[in-house]
């Protein structure tokens, strides 16, 4: 049995609307910069790893303005498959870029504690709104229940 690759997400200082984000796994690395529109990707990422944990497939968009990126969780029994592929503004189909399979401990925890971090940082409201809390304190309570399973 092989071990699940564990990832590593890392969400910058907001700037003017504008989010540093780095992902990291064992043999991919992924750097772009999302925009807050039309909707809060970090609230999205919030929503979706509560789906994931509830065994809901979801989607998140990160918004390059023209081009996306999209990760779509796929979880099935006990693993979750992230895909994470990118469209263009000339073209709507999206060309996947890789693909990871992983579980809980591997891709959830290190994506929750990366939104727990950016919940903590300083920034001004005009560079980028606080996850909601409602959502953020949802996940919270799903992943310490996970955890002790």
């Amino acid at each position: 049995m092989t071990k699940p690759t564990k990832i590593e997400l890392n969400l910058g200082n907001p700037k003017n609307g504008w989010l540093p984000i780095e992902l990291k796994s064992a043999d991919f690395e992924l750097e772009f910069i999302a925009s807050n529109i039309p909707e809060i990707p970090t609230d999205k990422l919030c929503e979706s790893l509560i789906l994931t944990i509830n065994g809901i497939e979801s989607e998140i968009c990160w918004n390059l303005e023209p081009e996306c990126y999209f990760f779509k969780f796929k979880p099935s029994g006990k693993g979750i498959d992230i895909l994470i592929s990118k469209s263009s503004e000339t073209s709507q189909n999206e060309i996947l870029e890789y693909k990871l399979t992983g579980n809980f401990k591997s891709i959830i925890l290190p994506m929750y504690r990366s939104l727990k971090k950016f919940s903590t940082l300083e920034f001004d409201k005009d560079d980028w709104n606080k996850i909601d809390k409602i959502k953020l304190d949802k996940l919270t309570k799903l992943v310490t229940t996970r955890k002790y399973e």
